[in-house]
């Protein structure tokens, strides 16, 4: 063990979070791989989570707390345990899933056998209340294709829910992101960054359980609680959501530094996907309508 840096780092952004955090944090501290730090970041949580997060800091040195003195929102509370990181690898880890022991141990393994790999994860069970009411959730990211656009490309065109976010990233690689924008699906648009830098690795084990409620699940809020989650200081609407969106892709064809022939190829191919949805953006643009009007209520329709 390096006694100065650890090999993870593990963040967890917390927000009145003291039904679920006990569950999450003891599968964290309970992995069979022991060389991590977990950062804990509460967003100003009005109920027991700072007690709670505290008494782990006595039992545990590998336990970081930090507290904000205001909501900054989910995506900067994101940003910030991911700053606070020292670890070779990061891990975002919300503060109501849980991981099997095996998690840590079988991604750092695959990172450090496989030089070319930017993330990470394995197979996803989306659950409710308790872990044992669960299904398996089947989406396939591996992508380990020699081009950064078609990897990228992969992303983009098949991911539905962000489960690989939850994965073993290289730090070095996301730290030349803008991390976490707020808007919507900023989270799903750095992934498709993060595979510009490196493959997508796909465990074959159900090691990841995902809880699906109304307050841990964005597809399933609407867009009054979208705002609230993304900026709970704002009072501004939610507008031109999907330009946003492609507007990060192309933004990152430009970070990436790609050849030119390359970045020719994903502009061009980025382009096609603006006329694939161009109903949704001249919704945007000509209306100013939601982003979301309705939310999705049965989780085992995700």
């Amino acid at each position: 063990m390096n006694n100065t840096y650890p090999t993870l780092s593990v963040g967890m952004p917390a927000y009145n979070s003291e039904k679920d955090i006990r569950l999450a944090v003891d599968s964290i501290l309970n992995q069979s791989f022991k060389d991590f730090e977990l950062i804990i970041s509460d967003n100003a949580s009005n109920d027991l989570t700072q007690t709670i997060c505290e008494e782990y800091v006595q039992k545990d040195k590998r336990v970081r707390y930090i507290r904000n003195d205001i909501n900054i929102g989910a995506s900067e509370n994101y940003n910030n345990v991911f700053r606070k990181a020292k670890g070779k690898y990061f891990k975002w880890a919300s503060s109501n899933d849980y991981c099997a022991p095996g998690f840590f141990e079988q991604c750092v393994r695959t990172l450090e056998e496989n030089p070319r790999a930017a993330v990470v994860c394995p197979q996803t069970r989306l659950f409710s209340k308790t872990i044992d009411n669960c299904i398996d959730y089947t989406e396939h990211l591996h992508t380990t294709a020699d081009s950064p656009t078609e990897r990228m490309l992969y992303i983009v065109d098949n991911m539905r829910l962000n489960n690989v976010m939850n994965g073993v990233i290289r730090s070095n690689i996301l730290a030349q992101t803008p991390l976490m924008i707020p808007f919507c699906a900023s989270d799903c648009c750095l992934m498709g960054e993060l595979a510009l830098h490196g493959d997508f690795i796909e465990l074959p084990d159900y090691l990841f359980y995902r809880q699906m409620d109304e307050e841990s699940s964005t597809s399933m809020q609407d867009d009054d609680k979208l705002l609230e989650h993304y900026d709970p200081i704002s009072k501004k609407p939610m507008r031109f959501q999907n330009w946003k969106i492609h507007g990060f892709y192309f933004a990152a064809v430009k970070r990436a530094d790609l050849p030119t022939k390359e970045a020719i190829y994903a502009y061009k191919e980025l382009s096609r996907r603006m006329v694939w949805f161009k109903d949704r953006l001249l919704r945007d643009f000509l209306f100013w309508k939601p982003f979301r009007t309705k939310s999705i209520t049965n989780w085992k329709a995700l």
